[in-house]
């Protein structure tokens, strides 16, 4: 028997196939299937939505709109493959403006269920009901219904048991569902949303709530009452949203939302630009949160490029990156001296959800006399008496950075946590040694507050400035190296290297090829440490691999910090100092501008007012 009799032949697959295959892309878990029925709801110009889901989805998923509807012969066509009202030619690719255009989504989500289609047009006298089992079309008839449109879809994956088993448990799946309607609600204003479990309400955003009102009723009083409003234009971005004041961050970028012409979005520029922003604002480790929606022409922005349309390209991804970074930053720079206040403290685990809503109410079935129910208003009423009235930020150029954060406008009605900031008044004129306390941390007392500062992370930052200074002026001290310093990269990394030994000179390391992927370091600048100056080229060729996301001033400023690593080593904490160690350590400190952190961002630098002191000691109220 030959070996070709074992190939199999070439076929086109039946529709069935095809469309469960499109379906493994589209359907990746519940929370895609009320992605896909949302921006269909949204795209047909609703004010109203319903979602509803049973077993956080797995069991029933239901979205209830008052869209324009549907007749029945585009009810009909709108469950094909590839059938839709949004594009005709190629051409239109380069300008969607809606959240849908592809028209696969109804095929593939009716392929791997049992699925159900109500629509009605408000000047039609009757409804289209079309239901399909597992892509089989079983009935089409006509139905009472009021103006709009609910599709219901049962049994998610009944028919493919593998892709069922892949889901997470309840709690995980509920939580994906929930994302997707809190993005949608964040970025539509004069759309109400209300989202149901197993029929109790977990989400009701009224059409008429502003966006600081949806991010109360989303996130929390904790965050809004420390976010503050910002709008601008650059570059053909439009830019409005909310952010967070540089004292309100979260261990991770949960936090983040991004929009694009109102579409939730993944892009790495528009993330980049947002926390460069924050850049010396924000301790290491730590991420700022905020709500940008930005708005541009489509042609500049590709939203072709990713199955679920999530993550996005733009023509210029340094334009996007430079309007996000510059619009917050300006905003940032002209925030009051009384907004640098201490973060008001809530757990990190804290849920998203706000469970103040009102009692559940049961989302009837589509009948003739059936109306779609009313979204209430009981959410946003408290929310929006307990917000003050800021009003939106239009950027200016921003100033100078000058020390803020007068200790007497620090003075609050609350006991507030005590953290270190990276912005505070000049020390003023002490003549003693600062007393240092746990080996670690020297004590400085002042006029009105009382400083504690971190000996370890100021040393740092003046061992960084030093470097600054004499790398910028290009009169460093070479230190020829008697044995050259062998490195070997990556093969991947070789043509890295060589177009960037240039770079490498400017940050004080001399390379020359060697060979290969092999490189030899001859000379460092003297303030540098021979045996950590591999690690620090490694780290710094990694940061130069990610693209040219980074501008050219920002990527020399940011690589300067990965050299620091290679720094003659800064004073420890646990280190005992001598007077005199101490005293010119705080000379040091009094040199330096704000803000007040170390090169990676770790603040340096802790006030402790005597209005704090007098509070926690009760000698006031």
């Amino acid at each position: 028997m030959s070996a070709d009799s074992n190939i199999s032949p070439i076929r086109v697959l039946p529709d069935d196939v095809v469309n469960k295959i499109a379906a493994g892309e589209v359907v990746e878990r519940p929370a895609s299937v009320v992605k896909e029925l949302l921006e269909n709801s949204l795209d047909a110009g609703s004010t109203r939505i319903v979602v509803r889901v049973v077993a956080a989805g797995r069991r029933l998923i239901e979205v209830l709109d008052n869209g324009h509807g549907m007749s029945e012969q585009n009810a009909l066509l709108a469950i094909e493959r590839h059938a839709t009202s949004k594009i005709r030619k190629a051409s239109d690719l380069e300008a969607v403006k809606t959240l849908g255009f592809r028209g696969e989504a109804l095929a593939s989500i009716a392929s791997v269920s049992k699925f159900e289609l109500l629509t009605r047009r408000a000047k039609d006298a009757s409804a289209t009901r079309i239901r399909i089992d597992g892509g089989v079309l079983r009935d089409v008839a006509q139905a009472g219904a009021p103006p709009g449109t609910r599709i219901t879809v049962n049994r998610l994956y009944f028919n493919a048991p593998v892709r069922a088993k892949f889901l997470k448990g309840i709690a995980t799946e509920l939580s994906h569902c929930i994302d997707i309607v809190q993005r949608h609600a964040l970025a539509r204003e004069g759309v109400g949303f209300q989202f149901f479990h197993n029929d109790k309400m977990l989400l009701d955003i009224p059409e008429h709530a502003s966006l600081r009102e949806r991010v109360a009723i989303i996130w929390g009083l904790n965050f809004i009452h420390d976010m503050r409003e910002v709008k601008g234009e650059q570059a053909g971005f439009k830019l409005h949203g909310i952010i967070g004041l540089p004292s309100l961050t979260r261990s991770a970028r949960s936090h983040q939302y991004f929009f694009m012409n109102t579409r939730p979005v993944v892009n790495r520029a528009l993330q980049y630009g947002f926390e460069d922003a924050y850049r010396e604002l924000v301790t290491v480790g730590r991420h700022p949160v905020g709500v940008i929606l930005l708005e541009t022409h489509p042609r500049f922005v590709d939203v072709n490029i990713h199955p679920t349309k999530r993550e996005i390209r733009f023509r210029d991804e340094r334009a996007a990156r430079d309007a996000v970074r510059d619009i917050i930053r300006g905003c940032l720079h002209n925030l009051a001296p009384k907004e640098r206040r201490p973060v008001t403290t809530f757990p990190e685990s804290s849920p998203q959800i706000d469970l103040i809503a009102p009692e559940p109410v049961p989302i009837p079935e589509i009948l003739p006399e059936a109306v779609v129910p009313p979204i209430h208003s009981a959410v946003s009423q408290p929310v929006r008496q307990a917000l003050p009235d800021i009003p939106a930020y239009t950027p200016e150029m921003p100033p100078k950075k000058t020390v803020s954060g007068s200790p007497k406008q620090k003075k609050s009605s609350e006991t507030q946590e005590v953290v270190p900031e990276a912005s505070y008044e000049r020390v003023g004129g002490i003549t003693d040694a600062p007393l240092q306390i746990f080996d670690s941390y020297l004590v400085v007392p002042d006029e009105g507050r009382l400083l504690i500062i971190d000996q370890h992370a100021l040393h740092e930052r003046l061992n960084y400035d030093s470097l600054s200074a004499e790398l910028q002026d290009n009169s460093y001290e070479s230190q020829k190296l008697a044995v050259p310093l062998v490195i070997e990269v990556a093969p991947s990394q070789v043509r890295l290297m060589e177009s960037n030994i240039g770079l490498f000179a400017k940050l004080g390391i001399e390379i020359e090829p060697f060979g290969g992927n092999t490189f030899q370091v001859t000379a460092i600048c003297h303030l540098y440490e021979e045996g950590k100056v591999a690690d620090a080229i490694y780290h710094i060729l990694d940061e130069v691999g990610q693209g040219d996301l980074f501008d050219r001033d920002n990527l020399l400023t940011d690589l300067l910090r990965s050299a620091t690593t290679a720094c003659k080593s800064s004073i420890r904490a646990g280190e005992r100092l001598t007077p005199q160690e101490r005293t010119a350590l705080l000379d040091g400190f009094r040199r330096l501008n704000p803000p007040y952190t170390c090169p990676h961002g770790r603040p340096i630098i802790l006030e402790i007012t005597q209005h704090q002191m007098e509070k926690s000691f009760r000698r006031i109220q």
